[in-house]
């Protein structure tokens, strides 16, 4: 879809949530989904996000809205929903016979995000440890909520388990599809999908360690503000293993000397809300490598999006070293063995 139409939809979409249809509208960034910025006259920001058709099917998008809203509800730092004038979670928009599903939220005002996976894994972002420590009180206030509320009647959504990020058909796509694998790259992939997989099987889905998780708690969607950090996009949303989170929010500064710091400041920001099992710890670097696969799954399912060239460029080679060092029982590039946590054994 063009920008100047999905610019359309977005207008067609204001009336239905009550917003001036001459507010100024502002294009953000296009992922899974058209993202807008919407500031009305009277200075009220929103973020307006135009729904990819075939991602989400409707049961899906209110499920993620309706738990948007209720960890916003509890106080939760997570941005606050928009309804309808007619109080429903999200709407329909046309505009020259396109067709998409209308989400709004209340802009974070003077936010800016901790940071991008490129300057991550390049070395450029180089944070404060107690950033991390702030990141992980975040995630674990978001886990304990998630506890209370657990899955309301109706909630659909995908399933991060040992099928849904190393199964024969995973949510992002199958890592070992990538085109720009050398034969020995996609060897070592494949072993370490096998790896994941039976490591993950072998957890289990205890309701004590396994539940709804945002799913993609990047540098990018995690937002710095005055108050402390305020987790957005919960587009990937759904369920699975809680640590995961955790790891996804250290994976991209796994090559920075400082990582150590970084891993034991979003524990102990965590900890203060939700205590970790030995069993997730010790299955921390599986997930930081399942983490990994997750991005070739996705930009092999992409071909020709940017990110999908710097994924397969810069991403997949770590990935695979990743997949080759634990798949031979070393340990993982980022834990030399005097720095190793002591670990629950997953068998």
């Amino acid at each position: 879809m063009e920008l100047d139409v999905a610019h359309r939809l977005v207008r067609a979409a204001l009336p239905l949530f009550g917003l001036d249809p001459r507010s100024a509208v502002d294009f953000v960034k296009y992922r899974e989904n058209h993202v807008f910025r919407v500031t009305e006259s009277a200075g009220s920001v929103f973020a307006v996000r135009l729904h990819r058709p075939g991602y989400r099917d409707d049961e899906e998008i209110r499920t993620e809205v309706s738990y948007l809203d209720a960890l916003a509800s509890a106080g939760v730092p997570v941005p606050a929903v928009r309804r309808t004038t007619e109080g429903a979670l999200f709407s329909t928009a046309t505009a020259d016979g396109h067709v998409r599903s209308v989400s709004v939220q209340h802009w974070v005002q003077g936010a800016r995000p901790f940071g991008d996976i490129d300057a991550a894994l390049s070395g450029r972002h180089d944070p404060p440890a107690h950033a991390f420590s702030g990141i992980g009180a975040v995630l674990g206030r978001v886990h304990a909520e998630a506890l209370r509320i657990g899955e309301p009647e109706g909630f659909r959504r995908g399933s991060w388990d040992a099928d849904g990020l190393a199964g024969p058909r995973p949510l992002w796509g199958d890592p070992v599809a990538l085109p720009s694998l050398t034969p020995g790259e996609r060897a070592a992939v494949e072993r370490g999908v096998g790896h994941v997989h039976r490591r993950l099987r072998a957890l289990g889905t205890g309701r004590d360690i396994f539940g709804v998780i945002h799913a993609d708690a990047t540098p990018e969607n995690l937002l710095e503000t005055t108050d402390g950090f305020v987790l957005i996009d919960f587009d990937d949303f759904g369920t699975g293993w809680y640590v995961f989170d955790l790891v996804t929010a250290v994976f991209h500064h796994a090559r920075n000397p400082r990582y150590p710091e970084f891993e034991d400041a979003v524990r102990g920001g965590y900890e203060a809300h939700r205590t970790l099992s030995d069993a997730e710890i010790g299955a921390w670097d599986d997930l930081m490598l399942a983490r990994g696969l997750t991005y070739l799954g996705w930009a092999a399912d992409r071909p020709g999006d940017p990110a999908s060239e710097f994924i397969s460029e810069v991403v997949a080679p770590w990935v695979a070293d990743i997949a080759e060092t634990l798949t031979s029982g070393a340990p993982a590039p980022w834990r030399p063995s005097h720095l190793r946590s002591p670990a629950q054994e997953i068998r």
